[in-house]
């Protein structure tokens, strides 16, 4: 288990220095490979010395570790905008929308940021951070559901928190690591706000199609009606 940043920093330069080395790391991940992230490569792309970094971060893994924090900070701002009070009157599906691509997002910013903390995640942060983190996001859902004022096809709220933050969460990193071919972040938004309303209003989302511009659905063929007998 990775150990935390050795040393807080208080003054301004401090601050600087320490997200210097943040984004540096970010860069590195996005650009280049986490082979690539060396506590030496860190610090001079930060434009730091290796000296300064050791005394914020005793090696890459507490860098990572810090780095889960801000994108954990990150990815609450955005859920606490989506799920604010004075959003609570809006069509559920424009909620559910909204919030999506706020993480489609945030992945998008620093994706390969991302895939390194999907894998290295849980082991370079303590459990406790993430399963705190889980419950304040599965809380936010739960305060939405019982507050929306659309008929919910869901009678279980908690269960329904739940399963929507794990499923979410579980396709949107998945489609992270994999790429998977013909879905890219908009269809992916559009095609789990469509689950995710059908689920909790039992109908069919009026989210934006993934379906491709200019392709047009086939309609099967129709009968013609058969001759009765007298």
């Amino acid at each position: 288990m990775a150990p935390s940043a050795r040393k807080r920093p208080q003054q301004p330069r401090a601050k600087e220095t320490v997200r210097a080395i943040l984004e540096a790391t970010a860069q590195i991940l996005d650009r280049e490979s986490l082979e690539a992230a060396t506590t030496t490569r860190i610090a001079e792309v930060a434009g730091v010395s290796i000296g300064s970094l050791y005394q914020y971060f005793s090696h890459r893994d507490a860098i990572l570790d810090a780095l889960q924090d801000r994108e954990f900070e990150r990815t609450m701002a955005v859920m606490l905008t989506v799920f604010a009070e004075g959003n609570l009157d809006q069509a559920p599906v424009e909620t559910i929308s909204a919030a999506l691509r706020g993480l489609a997002h945030l992945y998008a910013q620093s994706p390969g940021l991302h895939r390194v903390l999907a894998i290295e995640g849980l082991r370079v942060a303590k459990a406790e951070r993430v399963q705190a983190f889980d419950r304040r996001v599965i809380e936010l859902v739960r305060h939405f559901l019982t507050a929306t004022r659309a008929p919910l096809r869901v009678g279980n709220v908690d269960a329904a928190a739940f399963i929507i933050f794990q499923s979410v969460r579980a396709t949107m990193l998945a489609h992270l690591l994999e790429g998977p071919p013909g879905l890219d972040a908009d269809g992916l938004v559009a095609e789990l706000t469509g689950f995710l309303t059908a689920y909790v209003l039992g109908g069919v989302a009026s989210a934006p199609s993934a379906q491709p511009r200019g392709a047009s659905r086939k309609r099967a063929p129709r009968q013609a009606p058969r001759n009765r007998r007298a």
